[in-house]
C-alpha cells in the first residue's frame, strides 16, 4: 500500500486502546508477516521481470545516531526500522488498516492483572532467531537493550519511554522485566493497564541490541558494518559519511524469505532540489523530501498526483520551541541567559512574550502560502486527529490556544500588540518596538524550514522584532538542542505511538526530548508556577504525567491529559504552527513498502516490479 488514507487513521485513533494492551491485534492466520497485496512471484536474489532488486531512497542527511537507544529522530527510526526487528511490529491489512502482529515474538499476547492492580505479559519468542551475524539471538538481548536505555549514563532522550513498565525511575530504574532464555520468554510488568503497550513494543527504543557489541565500542559500534549487528530485514554493508549508507539483505532475518530486495540504499542529503532531480533521473525511487516549491505542481498535475507523488497522513505537529532560561527582558539588545537578564524580570513575563509572538504567525498563510501540502493551522500542540482514549477526539475537547479562523487574524494580532506594550517601548509612528531584544532562529537548511522561517521572520519584523538566522545540520541541531545550545528552534514532533500522550511526555523533566528545559537547571528552568503556587510547574506536570501513565481509569487519564495540555499552553515555551502531512515520492514500479502516518516507512516486503 503507497496510501494511507484518512479512514485508516481513524481507524487507528479510535481503536488505540483495542489495538494496545487490551487485544491481541491478531487474526488467525496472521501471526506473522506475509507480503501485502500478494507475493510478487520472486524468491531472494532473484530478479522481478529482469529488474535488479536494489532500491535507492532518501529520507535526509546523515542521521545523529542509528543505535536504537540513543536515536531520536524519524529518518534514523526509518533506518533502525528496516536493519532491527522488535517484538511485535505494524502490518497491513488487505483492506488497508493496520495492525499490530507479532515479529520475534510468536504471538502478540494479553495481560494478566495482578493482585497488585498492575498488570503482567509474558511474551515467548520464535525458535531459532538470530543475529545478522549468525549468533543467537536470546530473550536477555532484549531486557538487557531495555534496561541500557533507561540508564541514565546511556543518556537515551527516549530513556522515558519505558516509564509504563513497573520499576521505571529516571535516576534509579530497576525494571520489573525478566527474560529467560532457555524457555524464551520476557516477563513484562506494567504498572497500569496501558492502551499503548503493543506499539510501544514496536518501536524503535524497544529493539533489541547485542551487549558484546555494544560494551566493546559504545561510541563506535553503529559506524561500522562489521559491528553494526542488528536482527531485521537488512544488514548494514556500509557507511559512507555524507553520501550513502548501504544495507543488504539479512539472510538470517527470521523471515528472510519474504524478503524481495537484495539491497537497500539510503542515500544522504538534506539539498531537497538535488534530491528531487535525483528521483526525477531514476537515481533515486523513494523520497520524503520533496522541495515545497514543487508540492503545488505535483499536487495538480494529474499524471503525478497519487501516482508517483502522494501526500500521506503524518500524526504529527511542526512547532517553534523556546529554551525558557534565555531572558526576553527590554533593552538587553540580545536574549541572554545571564543573571542580570532576569532582574526584574520573570518568567512568567517570559512566557506572555512568547504567547504575543505565537499570535502574530499567521498559521492560515503559511500552510496555504508555504508547505501547500494539505497541513491544517495548529491551535494547539497535540494534532488534529489524535483520540483521548476514550473515544473523544482530543482536540475537539481541548481548549484552543488561540484561533486558527482567518477572520480572527486582525484580533490575533491586537492582543499581541496589547501584551507586547506592556514590556516593550512602541514607536506608534513606524508601528514598531524599538528595544524587543534581538534572538537567534536555529533551524536545519531544508527547503521548507528556510521558506518557513523567511515566512515568519517577516512577521514579526513588521513590528520591530529581529530574528538572526542560525543554520546548522540536522545532526548538530539534534546535538545543540539536547544540550540547550539555542534561544529558538524549530522542531517537529511525530506521534511515537496513537495515543495523545505521545506528544505531553515530551516536557518531562528527565526527557532528553524536553528541548526548551522545562524544569531542568535549576530556579529559572522550573520557577513557573502552576495551579495554586504550590508547586513548581514542573512539580505539577510530572504528577499529571504520572496519573496518565498510571491510570487504568480512561477518563480519569484523558482528564489529566487535558489539564496537562493546558499547563504546556500556559509556559508557551512551544509555538505550534502547523499539523503535518507527509508529501513523498516513490516510482511506480516499487511495489508493497509500507508507509505509516507514525512516519515509518518499512520495505522488508518491498519490491521492484519489472
Amino acid at each position: 500500500m503507497k496510501k494511507l488514507f484518512s479512514l485508516l487513521l481513524a481507524v487507528l485513533m479510535l481503536s488505540a486502546c483495542l489495538v494496545g494492551c487490551v487485544q491481541s491485534g491478531n487474526t488467525p492466520g496472521n501471526n506473522s508477516e506475509t507480503t501485502p497485496g500478494g507475493d510478487p512471484g520472486t524468491t531472494p536474489g532473484e530478479p522481478a521481470g529482469g529488474v535488479a532488486q536494489e532500491l535507492t531512497v532518501c529520507t535526509g542527511p546523515d542521521p545523529e545516531t542509528i543505535d536504537p537507544a540513543l536515536n531520536s529522530s524519524v529518518d534514523g527510526a526509518i533506518m533502525l526500522s528496516n536493519a532491527f526487528s522488535g517484538l511485535y511490529q505494524w502490518h497491513t491489512n488487505e483492506d488497508g488498516t493496520q495492525t499490530i502482529i507479532a515479529d520475534c515474538a510468536q504471538e502478540v499476547v494479553e495481560p494478566t492483572q495482578l493482585d497488585d492492580g498492575t498488570y503482567q505479559y509474558v511474551i515467548t519468542l520464535k525458535e531459532g532467531l538470530k543475529w545478522s551475524d549468525g549468533t543467537e539471538l536470546k530473550a536477555s538481548d532484549f531486557t538487557y537493550s531495555w534496561n541500557r536505555a533507561v540508564d541514565p549514563n546511556t543518556l537515551s532522550d527516549y530513556q522515558y519511554i519505558f516509564d509504563v513498565i513497573a520499576g521505571y525511575s529516571d535516576t534509579t530504574p530497576e525494571l520489573a522485566i525478566e527474560a529467560d532464555d532457555a524457555a524464551r520468554t520476557i516477563t513484562i510488568v506494567t504498572s497500569a493497564l496501558c492502551p499503548y503497550f503493543n506499539q510501544l513494543m514496536a518501536f524503535p527504543t524497544y529493539f533489541p541490541v547485542r551487549k558484546d557489541i555494544v560494551e566493546a565500542n559504545p561510541d563506535g559500534w553503529t559506524f561500522s558494518a562489521d559491528t553494526y549487528v542488528s536482527n531485521g530485514a537488512f544488514k548494514m554493508a556500509e557507511w559512507t559519511v555524507g553520501d550513502k549508507i548501504v544495507f543488504v539483505r539479512n539472510e538470517n532475518y527470521w523471515n528472510a524469505a519474504n524478503v524481495k530486495l537484495d539491497k537497500l540504499t539510503f542515500a544522504l542529503s538534506s539539498d531537497d532540489d538535488a534530491i528531487f532531480a535525483n528521483f526525477e533521473n531514476g537515481t533515486y525511487q523513494y523520497t520524503t523530501r520533496v522541495p515545497i516549491s514543487q508540492i503545488p505542481v505535483l499536487k495538480n498535475d494529474p499524471n503525478r498526483m497519487n501516482v508517483d507523488f502522494f501526500i500521506g497522513d503524518y500524526s504529527g505537529t511542526y512547532f517553534l520551541q523556546f529554551n525558557v532560561e534565555q531572558s526576553f527582558k527590554p533593552g538587553i539588545g540580545n536574549v541572554s541567559d545571564d543573571p542580570a537578564a532576569w532582574t526584574d524580570w520573570t518568567p512568567a513575563q517570559n512566557a506572555e512574550v512568547r504567547h504575543a509572538l505565537g499570535l502574530l504567525i499567521d498559521r492560515n498563510y503559511i500552510v496555504d502560502s508555504i508547505t501547500q501540502g494539505g497541513q491544517l493551522p495548529a491551535y494547539g500542540f497535540v494534532p488534529a486527529g489524535m483520540d483521548d482514549g476514550t473515544g473523544t477526539e482530543f482536540r475537539a475537547k481541548a481548549e484552543k490556544w488561540w484561533s486558527v479562523d482567518p477572520a480572527d487574524k486582525e484580533a490575533n494580532i491586537a492582543e499581541a500588540l496589547d501584551i507586547l506594550k506592556k514590556y516593550y517601548t512602541f514607536d506608534e509612528a513606524t508601528g514598531t518596538f524599538t528595544d524587543f531584544p534581538v534572538f537567534e532562529y536555529s533551524v536545519n537548511p531544508t527547503s521548507g524550514n528556510l521558506a518557513m522561517c523567511a515566512a515568519i521572520q517577516d512577521m514579526w519584523d513588521d513590528y520591530g522584532i529581529t530574528v538572526s538566522v542560525d543554520q546548522r545540520d540536522w545532526a548538530v541541531i539534534q546535538t545543540a538542542l539536547s544540550n540547550g545550545d539555542f534561544t529558538m528552534s524549530r522542531l517537529g514532533w511525530i506521534a511515537d505511538y496513537i495515543d495523545s500522550i505521545t506528544f505531553l511526555e515530551i516536557y518531562v523533566a528527565a526527557s532528553g526530548n524536553n528541548h526548551p528545559r522545562l524544569g531542568k537547571d535549576g530556579a529559572v528552568g522550573s520557577a513557573a508556577v502552576y495551579g495554586n503556587g504550590s508547586q513548581t510547574w514542573n512539580e505539577a506536570y510530572e504528577q499529571l504525567i504520572t496519573t496518565i501513565k498510571t491510570s487504568s481509569d480512561m477518563q480519569a487519564r484523558a482528564d489529566a491529559m487535558y489539564q496537562a495540555e493546558k499547563a504546556l499552553m500556559d509556559t508557551y515555551a512551544v509555538i505550534p504552527i502547523y499539523y503535518y502531512t507527509n508529501p513523498y515520492l516513490a516510482k511506480t514500479n516499487v511495489k508493497d513498502f509500507l508507509y505509516s502516518p507514525l512516519g515509518f516507512v518499512y520495505f522488508r516486503t518491498a519490491y521492484i516490479e519489472g
